[in-house]
Formats: C-alpha cells, structure tokens, sequence
C-alpha cells in the first residue's frame, strides 16, 4: 500500500468519528431542548395562571418578620487585598442588623490576616478564623474551621444561627440578601440565589463563557431542576444553609460537615440534603417595590439591588489557565467523585439529572473532538478549492444521507441553543449598560 492508500484509510476512520459525534452532539441536544421546552412551557402557563391568582411578593414583605441571627462564611487563602474590600462592603451595606461575618484565614498567610485585622477593629460583627492546619487546603477544611469557631462563638455569646451563609472572598452581595434568606429561614434548609458573573471586554472570551453558561444556568436549568426533581446545586456562593441542615451535617460528618475530599464540597453537600428529605430552593427575587424600583448606586458603584434583583455578582477567571484550572476541578468533582459518592437513586427525576450533571466529561470531550474534526475538514475544503483537479475527499464523508439528517438537526439546535444563550444573557448585559464596571474596587485580585 502506498501513502494514499493510508490516506483513504484516514478518511473513512475520519467519516466514522465524525459520525459518532454528530449522533453525541445530536442526544444531548435533543436533552437540552427538553429542558428549554419545559422551561419555557412551564413560564408562559404560570404567567397565565398563578401570577394572575396570586400577587408577586413585595419588598415590603421582607421587612415584615423578625430578624433571625445569620452568619456568613468567607474562606480566604492569599486573598490580600481582595478580603478586606469584600468583608467591609458586606458589614457597611447589607440592609440588616443580626449577623456575624467568619473569614477563615491560615497561619502561614499574614498578609490576608492583617487585611481582616484591619476590617475587624472596624466593624465588631467581622471575626478572623485561623485554620488549625497552614494553607492552602480545601475549601471544605477551611469551613469547617470556620463553622468550629462559629459553634464557639454561640456558646460564649449564648445564641444560636439561624441561618449559615456561603460566600466568596470575591463577591458582591446585594444588600437585600440576609432579608430574603431570614424571609425564607427555617422553612428551606438550602437556599440559593443567582450568581451572575461580571463580564469583560468582548474580545476576552474566557470571562465571557461563564456569563454565559451562568445565564443560562441559574436562569432557566436550576429552575427546571428545581421544578421537577425538587433538588437544588449548591454555587459554592450565595447559599443558606439553616441550622437544621448544618446540625444534621454535623452529625453525619462526625463533626467535620463538609467532606474534606471533595473538590466539590457545595455539589455534594445539596444532593445529600436532598437525599435526606430536607427542602431546597432557588430563589429569583426582583426588588418591584416602586420605591426601590430605580437603579441607584453607592459609593463603591455598586448598584443598591443589583439590576433590582436579589443576586450574587463576582468575578470569574480570565486567564486560559485559571479557566481550565477551575473546570478541571469541576469535572473532577461533580462526574468522577460524584459518580463515587453518590450512586443512581430509586428516584427517576434526580437520576435525569444526575446524569445531566456526569454528562459534562462527555461533553468536554465530544466539544474537543469537534473542534479538531472541524480544523480537519477545513484542511481538506482549502485543499479542494486551492488544488487545481484536486480530489475532493469530503465526498467519501459528506454523500451519506444519514449525516446530511444529523447536520440539519445539529445545525437548528445549535441556532436553538445560542438563541437560549442570548435572551437569557440580556439581563446581565442590561445591568453593564446601566452602571459602570467596579474594577477598580476589585484590585488586587489575581484573576
């Protein structure tokens, strides 16, 4: 056989794999367009029906209960210069009384240890958490120094935490947060709220993906999960756990609530929840008050409620490196040492998503595949044209009429798919156009 020969081989094998993906790319497709369909179903008929039998809930109506002592957690390794900002923007700005914030810092990371000092000898709510063990560890380990030192504190101040509070060193919480979750404590023992990262210049597609993918996760999939599974993911920031949760963590971690091994302790601690029959929620709350109802900004240039809606914002890698470095650990987490920890349940409805959730290393995978069958079949389309009487090898893989059926439904639901991307994008490129960006307040961070 000569060097065409293997050439023609290639070919065929290449016809093959593109075969295969196109069908991949064509099941889970057609998943995702159920989850729009039953998200978009689900919104039109309670717009119709329940919005117009019961009014929406009103600012107002947070006020009205009594507020419950709440705290929040900041684990923090080598955040200098980023704590500080974040721990004195929550204590001088959330529109509440009765909370405490923990920042679990690391014996061997002075410098963020002297930033939360500063903070502390200014705002008597803000405490500094030492780890026992020198940084960096898990984040798990870093919470459960900090819930350690939280049970402390409770039972020298004699009170008991209704409410405990995941956040971010890089966070910006929207004022009316500790409002909604005491509104909400202790009927729900996980609440979520939506994380909406912020996006940068056009042109850096890294920090761009994951206002995407955020979209259109909290804004439309952990709607849909919620609505027919009734379990809730844990972001890692933005979530209340109540007291009834934590203590049952406690218990089933023999004092260490997060798992330690876990590179995704908030994945796994919502499906255990959900396991052990506790309820979970994701919350959207737009401030509609008509009083609160204008966009206003304080002296940060952080707006008041956020684009009116109650809601996480934070930065997210921009960086290639940091970008893979974050996803592989989410792969990890959730596909592998979620498949481990948590097996296929009697429950069909959480198997979906289950599956919906372990599907991300077929999808990473299939999406690389992709990418180099399309740069292949480029190489041989430009050889095509730029060859005078050339062969044209794209007529051993494109005259199949089975691959011309997969190609037409692969090409509208990706239109479906940057469509959902888009509508459901608006909103946070809605909230850029109102107000500036606060780079400025978020300097120093290594992102």
């Amino acid at each position: 056989m000569d060097m065409f020969d293997y050439f023609l081989y290639y070919l065929y094998g290449l016809r093959v794999v593109l075969f295969v993906t196109m069908l991949i790319l064509c099941i889970c497709g057609i998943d995702d367009l159920f989850i729009d369909l039953y998200y978009w179903i689900r919104h039109f008929w309670r717009k119709g029906t329940v919005y117009k039998r019961y009014s929406r809930k009103n600012v107002d109506d947070l006020y009205q209960k009594e507020e419950q002592p709440l705290a929040i957690m900041v684990p923090a390794w080598q955040e200098f210069g980023v704590i500080d900002k974040m721990a004195e923007l929550a204590a001088s700005r959330l529109d509440y009384e009765n909370y405490q914030i923990f920042v679990g810092t690391y014996p061997n990371d002075p410098e963020t240890q002297a930033d939360v000092d500063r903070v502390c000898a200014r705002f008597p709510n803000v405490h500094k958490v030492v780890c026992a063990r020198p940084g960096p560890t898990s984040k798990a380990d870093c919470l459960n120094n900090i819930i350690s030192s939280i049970i402390e504190f409770e039972k020298k101040a004699k009170i008991e935490f209704s409410g405990f509070i995941l956040h971010d060193s890089e966070d910006i919480v929207s004022p009316m947060e500790l409002r909604l979750y005491n509104y909400l404590l202790p009927e729900k023992d996980l609440i979520q709220l939506p994380v909406y990262p912020y996006t940068r210049k056009w042109y850096q597609m890294t920090p761009g993906h994951y206002a995407d993918e955020f979209a259109e996760l909290h804004g439309k999939d952990v709607v849909v999960r919620e609505a027919i599974a009734g379990q809730v993911p844990s972001a890692g920031v933005g979530t209340c756990f109540s007291r009834k949760a934590i203590l049952k963590l406690l218990v089933a971690g023999d004092g260490l609530p997060f798992d330690v091994q876990s590179l995704t302790e908030d994945y796994d601690i919502g499906l255990r929840l959900k396991q052990w029959g506790m309820n979970e929620i994701f919350v959207r709350f737009p401030i509609i008050d008509k009083d609160q109802a204008t966009l206003k900004e304080d002296s940060f240039g952080v707006s008041l409620h956020d684009g009116n809606v109650v809601c996480v914002r934070e930065y997210f890698p921009t960086t290639f490196s940091t970008a893979v470095r974050q996803k592989s650990r989410w792969i990890i987490g959730i596909v592998f040492q979620g498949f481990k920890n948590t097996k296929w349940t009697s429950d069909w409805k959480l198997n979906y998503f289950l599956w919906r959730d372990r599907r991300g290393f077929i999808n990473n995978t299939i999406g690389f595949l992709s990418m180099l069958i399309f740069l292949q079949l480029v190489g041989l389309t430009i050889y095509s044209y730029l060859v005078k009487d050339g062969y044209h090898f794209l007529s051993i893989i494109a005259d199949d009429r089975t691959t011309h059926i997969l190609l037409v439904i692969n090409t509208l639901l990706l239109i479906n798919r940057l469509f959902q991307r888009f509508f459901l994008c608006k909103p946070i490129l809605w909230l850029f156009r109102r107000r500036a960006l606060i780079a400025t307040f978020m300097l120093g961070h290594r992102y």
